[in-house]
């Protein structure tokens, strides 16, 4: 079977006008030498928070050890930060698997999402990735009861999301997951009774990620895990509506893109057409070979060089993977913030206008008039519930002017 790299002229342009120490996070991971130029004018202490923001450390650090262009005291920080996420994997994957076992008492199956467990099957440990929470996939009917379980095993709901029966049926009908802290241990734990709170992406029916799941044995513990394919789709499309704004989720992409051969890489293609999500596929699979050289079968080079579509949502990833840590300005006037806001909300719009359709846009929008923060402010009561979404611009607003306060 033909490979080749992606090359889209416009992208690759993209690529260059990504900023000095982004381009050289970029290029660690490429798996090319790094010449000299790449470290000519770069901000050590900007390239640092980089790290940091785009969770990459794990990765980043093995490689450049060794590095002598790099300032021993860069690499004495990473270093630090590098053994920290050693000792906190360690202890999100015993939590992990205590977890499990808890709800195996109960009968309460679950399926862990991201985290140690995917460290584990493409690194073969639980240490080589970033987490900040566990993630655990669940029947929708036993959300409850593992709720309560959790609740006796100390963790709290992050915040309050709802405050009557029907905040609750509305929560449920359009969210994926509670999200839950326990202060001793210092873990958040994500419960999901559906992989996405989107309802336009139905793609992944729970009925055929159960039956499709797998189950294998990890330190004593038997574990269900995504297949191999739905886990795959389900990067594609967590980052895609994420914008891909951290490196370390096309990072993953790149991992499985790595291990495996090219025959798994067209048959999942072939199995995002046939669930009408190929361009979240397209997508990462576009950026994975332009930003770090990953070869891709030819018939999906042809594909994604056909659709303009395609280098459009990657070349808006690219903007907020560049823009995602930038230096404050204490002193910007409302005005000017606001201002600088509206493009990004026109490119979060336009990429889930391609990615999807207008439906997806549309649900996209739910989220400003449907947010269980506004609910904390005010609420009308449920007979009069409708009254919510009518208000909702008034507390959208009312959060927007105290974030900028923050």
């Amino acid at each position: 079977m033909s490979i080749q790299p992606v090359s889209s002229l416009k992208l690759h342009a993209e690529v260059d006008a990504l900023n000095t120490e982004l381009k050289l996070l970029i290029r660690c991971h490429a798996e090319v030498e790094l010449p000299p130029e790449a470290f000519h004018d770069v901000d050590w202490e900007y390239f640092v928070g980089l790290v940091e923001s785009h969770r990459v450390i794990s990765s980043l650090y093995p490689l450049i050890e060794q590095n002598t262009a790099f300032p021993d005291w860069v690499k004495s920080q990473l270093k630090v930060r590098f053994n920290d996420n050693k000792l906190r994997m360690l202890t999100y994957t015993a939590e992990l698997l205590h977890l499990i076992k808890l709800f195996k008492r109960r009968n309460i199956a679950s399926v862990p999402l991201k985290g140690p467990m995917l460290s584990y099957k493409y690194h073969g440990d639980f240490m080589q990735r970033v987490c900040r929470d566990i993630d655990l996939l669940l029947e929708p009917d036993k959300i409850e009861e593992a709720y309560e379980l959790l609740y006796n095993e100390g963790y709290r709901l992050a915040e309050q999301i709802y405050h009557s029966p029907k905040q609750k049926e509305i929560y449920l009908a359009h969210f994926h997951h509670y999200c839950l802290y326990n202060e001793q241990k210092d873990i958040t734990v994500e419960l999901h009774w559906r992989l996405l709170a989107s309802n336009k992406i139905n793609t992944f029916q729970n009925a055929v990620l159960w039956k499709n799941a797998r189950t294998e044995l990890i330190s004593g513990v038997e574990v269900s895990l995504l297949s191999d394919e739905d886990n795959f789709l389900y990067l594609c499309i967590h980052g895609g509506r994420h914008q891909w704004k951290r490196l370390f989720w096309l990072l993953d992409i790149v991992t499985v893109l790595r291990k495996e051969n090219t025959e798994f890489i067209t048959k999942t293609y072939q199995l995002s057409k046939q669930r009408g999500i190929s361009m979240y596929v397209l997508q990462a699979l576009q950026l994975s070979s332009t930003l770090f050289n990953i070869p891709l079968p030819k018939s999906i080079v042809d594909d994604i060089e056909q659709k303009d579509s395609v280098t459009k949502v990657s070349t808006i990833a690219l903007f907020y993977t560049n823009t995602l840590l930038l230096p404050e300005n204490g002193d910007e006037v409302i005005s000017e913030t606001l201002r600088k806001k509206w493009p990004g909300f026109y490119r979060h719009f336009t990429s889930s206008y391609y990615l999807g359709d207008m439906g997806n846009v549309l649900d996209e929008a739910k989220s400003y008039f449907i947010n269980p923060q506004y609910w904390s402010v005010y609420a009308f009561p449920d007979r009069f519930f409708l009254l919510n979404y009518l208000a909702a611009p008034f507390f959208w607003g009312y959060h927007f002017l105290q974030k900028l306060k923050k």
